[in-house]
């Protein structure tokens, strides 16, 4: 079995354009609504000026999914899921990987293996590492 993909993040580097957040509403939705994307960018115009991009770290053990009574198949399937529909998920992320709107969490499923976000990051603040 290879090794997981996932999305490597480098604030220094994040300029806060927004691109990220705009694709993955596009290409999940098909509408551009950064409340309903999967990564969220953390500004920060006050201080240092150093924007930090949010997103599911695609840990191994999914603390979004403690404490619900699933089995492997479905905890397997859960994972893979762009949309849940259960809020507490959020609040079980200890990384702030999972975003609340309209009655709905969103957290990143890497596009299927494709994650768009990393295509259109023009500053490489969002890479893949496997």
């Amino acid at each position: 079995m290879g090794k997981k993909v996932r999305i490597r993040i480098d604030k220094q580097k994040c300029t806060g354009c927004g691109l990220c957040e705009n694709i993955c509403s596009l290409f999940h939705n098909g509408l551009i609504n950064k409340k309903m994307s999967a990564v969220r960018i953390r500004m920060d115009v006050l201080g240092d000026s150093v924007h930090k991009p949010e997103i599911c770290l695609q840990c191994t053990n999914m603390k979004c999914l403690e404490g619900e009574m699933l089995t492997k198949e479905e905890q397997f399937a859960e994972k893979k899921k762009f949309i849940w529909n259960n809020i507490q998920r959020v609040f079980s992320c200890p990384f702030n990987g999972c975003f609340f709107y309209d009655g709905k969490v969103y957290r990143c499923d890497l596009c299927g293996g494709d994650p768009q976000c990393v295509k259109v990051c023009t500053t490489t603040a969002l890479t893949i590492t496997k």
